[in-house]
C-alpha cells in the first residue's frame, strides 16, 4: 500500500520520476483518489473470451503487442506508477456535456509521449504510444450534433493499428466506453515517423539554405558597398549586372519596398484597401472552415453559430475571391490598353509571350517554393492528438501533391489533383488571363465587337452557372459543388469579365467624369444601388428562403449573385478612381494599406499552412465561442502577413529583381518613359508599372513598389519631388 501512495503522489504532483515522500500525512481525498484508480483498472470490462480467439485462433493479435497489453492491465491493477499513467493519460467517457456536443476525451497526450518514460517502474522493453480511437454507435438523441465519440488510448508501440482498435473493442486496451460501440477508425502516433527527415526534407532545407545564403551575402553586399564606395562609384557599381543580381537579394532594400507607403499622383490607391480587406474576409472565413477540420467540445453550440447577427462575414466569405478576379482583370485591362495605345495599337506574337512569361514569373517562384515547405517540411513542425492523421484536409493535399504538384505549377490545378487546395484561384485567374489579351485586342481595335464578345463570355457564364448548379449540383447524388461550379473557370468568369469592362472604362474616360449636378446625381445613385446589391448578396441570404442560407440552393440565385457582387465592387473602384468616393476613398486609400497590400499574395498562399499546423497541433478540442473565434481571426492574420512578409524577401522580391535581367523590357512599358500629360499617364509607367504589375496578385495583382525602375537603388521616389524629377 505504501508503494501505491509513492506512486500515485509522483503521478499527482506531475513529477518525472518518483520521489520519494517520507512521515507525509495524506488528506481522506488522497485515499479517495488512490482507490478510484485501482478501481478503475480491477473493473475494467475485458472481453477476455474474444482476446483470446483473437491471439490463439485468428491470430489477428500478435504476441508482442498481446503479452505488453496483458502485462499493462496487471500492472495497472498493481498500480505501479508507468502503468497508472498510462491509464490516466487514456480518455474515458464522462457522461457531461453530451446534449452539447461533448463527445471527445483526448486523455494527455503529453502525459502518454513524455511522462510515462520517466516512471522508475517502466519496463525496458515497453514504449508508450498515443491513439485516437473513434467510435460509432453513440445514440443520435444525445450526440448534440455529433456522431461518433473520440477517445485517446496510452497503448504499448509493439501494438499495430489494428491490434490497438481490435484490443480497444475487447476492453484490453484502455477503457471501452460502451459494449455496443464499434471502432470507426484509429489513428496512433508513432515518433520513429518523424524522428529523422526524409529525403524531401533534406533537399527543402538545402534550398532554404542555399537562399538563406544569397540573403547574406546581397545584404552584406548593399552594406558594403553604401559604407565604402563613393556616390558615383556606387552608381556604377549597383547599375552592373553582377550588382543588380546581389541586390536582388538585399534584406534590407526589400525590406524597404514592401513598408514604403509613399503614393504618387495618378495611381489607383483604393486598390489597396479593397485588396487587404477581402483577404482578410478569406482570412476569417477559412478559420471557421479549417476549425471544422478538428473536434469541438460544444459541437451543438458551434452547429447554431449563424444565428448570430455577423455570420454573413462567414456565410459569404467565397465572394471575395471574385473580388480578387475583378481587381486581377481591372489591372490586366487598363495596363494592356495603355501599352496597345503607346504602341499604336501594335502587338506581336513576341509581346504575347513576354506578356506570359512575365506573369508566370512573378507568380510561380514563391508559389512552388511555398508547396515545397508545405509538402515536405510540414510534418516537422508540430506533434499532437491528430497531427499527420490521414483524414486531414493537410495530409490529403500533400499526398495529392505527390502525383499532381504539375498541375500547380502549369495552373491546372482547378481541374485536376488535389495539391495545394486553396490555390485552386490561381488556376482559375492563369486560365482567364491568356485569353485576356485577345478580348482586349478586339476591344481596342474594334470596341463593338470587342464588347460583345465579353458580354457574350459574361452572359454565358451566368447562364452556365445556373444550369450546372440546377442539373448537376442540386440532383440527387449529383456533383459537388466545389469541382462542379466553386473552382470552374467558366462559371468563375463574370467577376473577370467586369473587371475587364472597368478597366477599359477607365482607360476610355481617363479616370475622369463631367463636374456637373447631373454626374453628381447618378453616383449618388451608384452608390444607392452598389450598397443595395452588396448588401442583398453578402448579408440577405441569411434571412432569405425560411432558413439560413436557402437562397443558396436556388439555381437561379446562384447564377446572379457572384457577378453582381463584383459589379457592386467595380462600383466602388470606379467611384473612387473618378473622385466621387469621398470618405470611402480615404479610408481605402489609407497609406497604412500599401505594406499589407503588397503582402496579399503571399499571404494568402501561406495562411492555410498556418492553420493547418495549429488545427492539427491541438492538444484538446477546440470550445467555440464568437470571442474565441475573432482572437483565432486576429493571430492567423497576424501570422500571415508575418509568414508573408519572409515569403516575400526570400523569393518573391528577389525574383522580381532578377524579372528585369532575364526578360526584355515589354513595348510600351518602359519605365523611363513616362508620360507627363495631366491625367499623370505615367500611372501606367512609373507609378502603376511600379505598383500595379499585371500579375495575379493580391492574391495576384498587388503592388510591388520599386519594380519598374532599371536600378534598384533609388528605385523608389520618397517624395513628389522626386517623382516628378523621374517623370
Amino acid at each position: 500500500m505504501v508503494t501505491k501512495v509513492w506512486v500515485l503522489v509522483a503521478l499527482l504532483s506531475l513529477a518525472c520520476c518518483s520521489v520519494p515522500v517520507a512521515g507525509q500525512d495524506f488528506s481522506a481525498s488522497f485515499y479517495e483518489t488512490l482507490g478510484f484508480y485501482i478501481r478503475l483498472a480491477e473493473q475494467k470490462p475485458i472481453d477476455w473470451n474474444y482476446t483470446l480467439y483473437l491471439r490463439h485462433v485468428t491470430g489477428e493479435v500478435q504476441e508482442p503487442c498481446y503479452s505488453q497489453s496483458a502485462q499493462l492491465n496487471t500492472d495497472m491493477t498493481a498500480a505501479k506508477e508507468y502503468a497508472i499513467t498510462m491509464l490516466d493519460s487514456s480518455g474515458k467517457f464522462h457522461p457531461s456535456g453530451l446534449f452539447e456536443g461533448q463527445w471527445n476525451d483526448f486523455g494527455s497526450f503529453k502525459g502518454c509521449r513524455d511522462r510515462v518514460k520517466y516512471a522508475e517502474d517502466m519496463p525496458a522493453d515497453m514504449k508508450p504510444m498515443y491513439c485516437i480511437v473513434v467510435w460509432e454507435g453513440i445514440p443520435p438523441e444525445l450526440a448534440g450534433g455529433n456522431t461518433v465519440f473520440a477517445q485517446g488510448l496510452c497503448v504499448p508501440n509493439t501494438c499495430s493499428d489494428s491490434e490497438v482498435g481490435l484490443l480497444a473493442t475487447t476492453g484490453l486496451l484502455g477503457i471501452k466506453s460502451m459494449p455496443s460501440w464499434t471502432v470507426a477508425g484509429l489513428f496512433c502516433q508513432r515518433e520513429e515517423e518523424y524522428s529523422s527527415f526524409d529525403t524531401g526534407a533534406i533537399v527543402a532545407i538545402c534550398v532554404i539554405a542555399i537562399i538563406l545564403l544569397m540573403l547574406l551575402i546581397g545584404t552584406l553586399y548593399e552594406f558594403i558597398i553604401n559604407v565604402s564606395y563613393t556616390e558615383e562609384k556606387m552608381k556604377s557599381i549597383v547599375s552592373s549586372k553582377t550588382g543588380r543580381v546581389f541586390l536582388s537579394f538585399s534584406v534590407y532594400s526589400n525590406t524597404k519596398k514592401v513598408f514604403n507607403t509613399y503614393q504618387p499622383p495618378g495611381q489607383l490607391p483604393a486598390l489597396h484597401g479593397i485588396r487587404v480587406i477581402s483577404t482578410l474576409w478569406i482570412i476569417y472565413g477559412h478559420t471557421d472552415f479549417f476549425a471544422d477540420n478538428t473536434l469541438t467540445t460544444n459541437r451543438r453550440e458551434k452547429n447554431e453559430w449563424y444565428s448570430q447577427w455577423w455570420y454573413f462575414i462567414r456565410g459569404s466569405m467565397d465572394l471575395s475571391v471574385d473580388t480578387f478576379l475583378l481587381l486581377s482583370a481591372l489591372l490586366v485591362s487598363y495596363l494592356f490598353m495603355k501599352q496597345l495605345k503607346k504602341n499604336g495599337g501594335s502587338f506581336t506574337g513576341k509581346d504575347l509571350l513576354l506578356h506570359y512569361l512575365h506573369r508566370y514569373w512573378r507568380l510561380t517562384p514563391v508559389y512552388a517554393f511555398l508547396i515545397m515547405i508545405f509538402v515536405c517540411l510540414t510534418l516537422y513542425m508540430g506533434t499532437g492528438p491528430v497531427w499527420a492523421s490521414p483524414s486531414n484536409i493537410a495530409m490529403s493535399n500533400m499526398r495529392g501533391c505527390q502525383s499532381w504538384m504539375w498541375t500547380n505549377l502549369l495552373y491546372i490545378n482547378n481541374w485536376f489533383g488535389d495539391c495545394f487546395g486553396w490555390a485552386w484561384y490561381l488556376g482559375v485567374d492563369m486560365q482567364l488571363y491568356v485569353i485576356a489579351p485577345g478580348l482586349l485586342v478586339l476591344l481596342y481595335k474594334f470596341p463593338k465587337l470587342g464588347l460583345s464578345f465579353i458580354m457574350i463570355l459574361l452572359t454565358g457564364s451566368m447562364m452556365a452557372t445556373g444550369l450546372i448548379y440546377h442539373f448537376l449540383v442540386n440532383q440527387v447524388g449529383g456533383e459537388q459543388y466545389f469541382s462542379a461550379v466553386y473552382a470552374n473557370t467558366f462559371t468563375r468568369a463574370g467577376p473577370y469579365m467586369v473587371g475587364l469592362l472597368l478597366g477599359y472604362i477607365l482607360f476610355k474616360t481617363d479616370r475622369k467624369v463631367p463636374n456637373t449636378l447631373r454626374t453628381k446625381a447618378l453616383m449618388l445613385a451608384g452608390w444607392f444601388g452598389a450598397a443595395a446589391v452588396a448588401v442583398l448578396f453578402v448579408a440577405a441570404p441569411e434571412y432569405i428562403g425560411g432558413r439560413p442560407y436557402a437562397v443558396y440552393d436556388s439555381a437561379a440565385w446562384r447564377a446572379f449573385d457572384r457577378t453582381m457582387f463584383s459589379c457592386a465592387v467595380a462600383w466602388v473602384v470606379f467611384a473612387c478612381s473618378v473622385g466621387y468616393g469621398g470618405i470611402i476613398t480615404e479610408f481605402l486609400s489609407w497609406s497604412g494599406w500599401v505594406p499589407l497590400s503588397r503582402l496579399t499574395y503571399t499571404a494568402y498562399l501561406v495562411h492555410p499552412i498556418v492553420m493547418h499546423v495549429y488545427t492539427m497541433s491541438l492538444k484538446t478540442p477546440l470550445f467555440y465561442s464568437a470571442t474565441n473565434w475573432w482572437f483565432y481571426f486576429i493571430a492567423y492574420s497576424f501570422m500571415a502577413f508575418l509568414c508573408g512578409f519572409v515569403a516575400s524577401i526570400m523569393v518573391e522580391f528577389p525574383f522580381f529583381g532578377l524579372e528585369k535581367l532575364i526578360f526584355p523590357q515589354r513595348r510600351g512599358r518602359e519605365s523611363s518613359k513616362a508620360s507627363n500629360n495631366v491625367a499623370n499617364e505615367g500611372h501606367d509607367n512609373q507609378a502603376l508599372e511600379l505598383q500595379l504589375p499585371e500579375q495575379a496578385g493580391s492574391f495576384p495583382d498587388k503592388l510591388v513598389n520599386g519594380e519598374g525602375n532599371e536600378q534598384l537603388a533609388g528605385a523608389v521616389p520618397k517624395n513628389k519631388e522626386q517623382f516628378d524629377n523621374k517623370v
